[in-house]
């Protein structure tokens, strides 16, 4: 009853700091038209151009998400998580970290369970790319690096098998993937990393592993290199994803794929002109197109990292935009360094050190006549004890009303 207590108040403290709308920022109102519609066999092609994206746009995160929540995670020890990417259904958030197994909280905060265990097991893992909360089915899938199986559990954390992937060689493997179980429809689609020893970038099975269809990679195809990522967005039937190379750098697009269809659709990309293409990745939102430019950086002889990373935002509608500084106006106007999307929410895993930090930071700061927020996040901070277990605060993405 405590934890409810606190959650209710620290809802009530970050829903009140603004009144967001369903509006447009007037940011956008001056912001220029960055891109331009084209039409690739028969499909709409959004297409942007970097020449264009010269202003920078300070977004508040209010105009492009719904009221924040920032949740307590229970502190007994079986519950303690370390910083991770956050997994929302309806009613549970599945906290996702490579050092601990997944753990599994109501959205109160309250635990529920451990997800399995780490470990090289039938029912263990270790590093986990994809998962998905099935509370229909009561069940928790979650998907390895480098695996053959997509491990099952219930949701009480008990192991309840595995469901084969179609690979036709025993040797074969799912480097990083994203999945989606149907139970319903006895469907599983799945899409891979296109390493160029598999077959297929993508298809669809049943439950019991034997195809239904199949996507080649074609001229998605890179040479295995664990530096490439997956960038995706999951509804149910249709995803977004845009496969993002870290050294093969090629003109390339996200893409669309309705799971019915033979082939996914390029749905945007960027014109680079006559810019040397950089690090880049793009990424669909409800209402926006959203990507990164960066360079690479290296580290050691073996290593390296990205630099100088930029974002951008273009409003699907208007095809307005720039690159953007997005800030957290429910707090601590603190610019968040990405907007993340995970199951249409954006989610961030906090310490909380890092929390009272971040609240500290801003009072020593804090603008003279916001004295409404200083006295919201004041009461935040009584509430906060670095000995507490991590706080999810969180928010559903805008869509357009």
């Amino acid at each position: 009853m405590k934890n409810i207590k606190l959650i209710l108040l620290l809802i009530i403290l970050l829903g009140t700091a603004c009144s967001p709308t369903g509006k447009r920022h007037p940011a956008w109102k001056d912001m220029p038209v960055v891109a331009r519609m084209e039409t690739v066999n028969g499909h709409p092609l959004t297409v942007a151009s970097l020449d264009l994206l010269k202003d920078t746009m300070n977004l508040p995160l209010s105009a492009l998400v719904e009221e924040l929540q920032i949740v307590r995670l229970e502190n007994r020890e079986e519950a303690l998580v370390e910083p991770g990417y956050v997994c929302m259904s309806d009613n549970y958030m599945l906290v996702v970290n490579w050092k601990t197994p997944c753990k599994l909280f109501r959205k109160d905060g309250t635990f529920v369970c451990k997800v399995g265990n780490i470990g090289l097991g039938t029912d263990e893992y270790k590093w986990i790319y994809d998962v998905q909360i099935d509370e229909k089915n009561g069940r928790i899938y979650l998907l390895q690096q480098g695996t053959r199986e997509i491990l099952s559990y219930n949701l009480e954390g008990k192991y309840e098998g595995s469901i084969p992937l179609h690979l036709p060689h025993p040797k074969m493997y799912v480097p990083k993937g994203v999945f989606q179980v149907d139970v319903e429809k006895n469907r599983v689609a799945v899409l891979s990393l296109p390493f160029s020893y598999l077959p297929n970038m993508a298809w669809v099975q049943d439950l019991e592993g034997n195809l239904c269809m199949s996507i080649p990679p074609r001229h998605l195809k890179l040479k295995p290199n664990f530096s490439n990522e997956i960038v995706f967005r999951k509804e149910i039937g249709q995803w977004s994803f845009h496969v993002s190379p870290f050294f093969e750098l090629r003109k390339d697009t996200l893409y669309l794929w309705n799971l019915q269809d033979a082939d996914p659709v390029p749905y945007f990309t960027l014109d680079f002109g006559e810019k040397p293409i950089c690090l880049h990745n793009y990424r669909e939102l409800p209402l926006y197109f959203y990507g990164r430019v960066a360079t690479s950086k290296q580290m050691t002889e073996d290593s390296y990292m990205s630099d100088q990373e930029r974002y951008f935002i273009i409003d699907k509608e208007t095809l307005k935009g720039g690159f953007c500084r997005i800030y957290n106006d429910w707090m601590c106007d603190e610019p968040i360094e990405m907007l993340t999307d995970f199951g249409g929410y954006y989610t961030e895993n906090i310490l909380p050190g890092a929390l009272l930090e971040r609240i500290e930071g801003f009072l020593k700061e804090c603008p003279e006549g916001d004295t409404p927020r200083k006295q919201r996040l004041l009461e935040l901070k009584a509430t906060i004890d670095r000995n507490d277990n991590n706080y999810i605060i969180y928010g559903k993405h805008r869509t357009r009303k």
